[in-house]
C-alpha cells in the first residue's frame, strides 16, 4: 500500500479487561465498561480475544455507544455463531451473534457473513437466519462464484446497510491449513492471503468503528504459530485500512503502483496510482 499508518492515526495499547475467574457474567460486564471507556475517550477499539462469545460484549458496547440497530457486523468465520442459547444457559462462542440480533444490537440485515461452512448449523439454525434476513455467504458461493465477486458483494452490503461497521474475524475462517490454532477447525476454508486482502478492503472501503479477532488457541498452534501471526496481521491489515481511508484513498481493491509491478503500472483494479500513495 505504501502508506504509514503513524503518519494519519495515534496508536496505543490501553491493556486488558479485567478477568473474573469462574464468572463469565462479570468477566462481560468487565469487557462491556473497557470498550465503553476506549469509545468515550473518541477512540476505536481493536480487541484481541479469547474466543468468540467476547464479541457479545464487545459489539455490545459499540452499540451501547451508537445507538442499538445503528451498527452493522462484518463477520468473517467458519460458523454461524447463530445457536439459540440452551435453557438455563448465558450462551457460548456459537450464540454470540444470535444474541446481538435478539437483542436489537444489531438488525440481522446488517450482519454480513462470510466464510461459513462444514456440518453446522443445523436446518432450524439455518431456517432462522434466513426468516431473518442475515446475510450469509458461505465458503460454497465463493467456490462457485469466486472470491472477488463474493467480497465485492459483502462491501456492497455491509456499506448499504447500517451507519456504523464492526468487523469481527474468527481465525477458523482460515482454512487450518493456514490457522491450525484454534478450537474449532473446519477444512476448506479460505487462505491467508483472501482473509488478509478481505480485512484491508473492508477497513478501507467500507470503515469501521471497531474490530476484534478472536479463537487464536495457542496450545494448538503449530509451524512457528502460525495462527498468531495470522492473527497480527489481520489487526495490521485493518489499521492499514484504516490509514488508507484517512489518507483519501477512494479507489476499491487499491494496490501501490509500485507493489502492482513498479512505477508506472497500474493497480489491478485499473485504476491510476502514479501519485504513489
Amino acid at each position: 500500500m505504501r502508506v504509514d499508518p503513524f503518519k494519519y492515526l495515534s496508536m496505543v495499547d490501553y491493556g486488558d479487561a479485567e478477568v473474573v475467574p469462574g464468572n463469565t457474567l462479570m468477566t462481560f460486564e468487565n469487557v462491556r465498561r473497557f470498550v465503553g471507556e476506549i469509545l468515550a475517550a473518541g477512540a476505536m477499539p481493536i480487541m484481541l480475544g479469547g474466543d468468540h462469545a467476547v464479541s457479545l460484549p464487545h459489539i455490545r458496547a459499540v452499540a451501547d455507544h451508537y445507538g442499538f440497530g445503528s451498527v452493522g457486523v462484518v463477520q468473517f468465520d467458519a460458523h454461524s455463531d447463530t445457536a439459540p442459547v440452551p435453557p438455563g444457559h448465558i450462551g457460548n462462542h456459537g450464540t454470540q451473534m444470535r444474541q446481538l440480533v435478539e437483542m436489537g444490537a444489531v438488525l440481522a440485515p446488517n450482519l454480513v457473513q462470510i466464510g461459513m461452512r462444514g456440518g453446522w448449523p443445523d436446518p432450524e439454525v439455518t431456517a432462522w437466519m434466513e426468516a431473518e434476513g442475515i446475510r450469509t455467504h458461505y465458503m460454497a458461493e465463493i467456490h462457485a462464484r469466486g472470491f472477488d465477486a463474493v467480497i465485492e458483494d459483502a462491501i456492497r452490503e455491509a456499506g448499504a446497510g447500517a451507519e456504523h461497521v464492526f468487523l469481527t474475524v474468527d481465525v477458523d475462517a482460515a482454512d487450518p491449513a493456514f490457522a491450525p490454532g484454534t478450537g474449532s477447525p473446519e477444512p476448506g476454508g479460505m487462505t491467508s492471503a483472501q482473509l488478509l486482502r478481505a480485512v484491508r478492503r473492508i477497513a478501507h472501503e467500507v470503515g469501521i468503528v471497531g474490530m476484534d479477532v478472536v479463537e487464536v488457541s495457542p496450545p494448538y498452534d503449530v509451524g512457528n504459530s502460525i495462527t498468531a501471526m495470522l492473527a497480527h496481521r489481520c489487526v495490521l491489515e485493518a489499521i492499514t485500512g484504516i490509514a488508507m481511508r484517512r489518507a483519501g484513498i477512494e479507489q476499491a481493491d487499491y494496490l501501490d503502483a509500485r507493489a502492482a509491478g513498479g512505477p508506472g503500472v497500474e493497480s489491478r483494479r485499473g485504476g491510476d496510482t502514479s501519485d504513489g500513495k
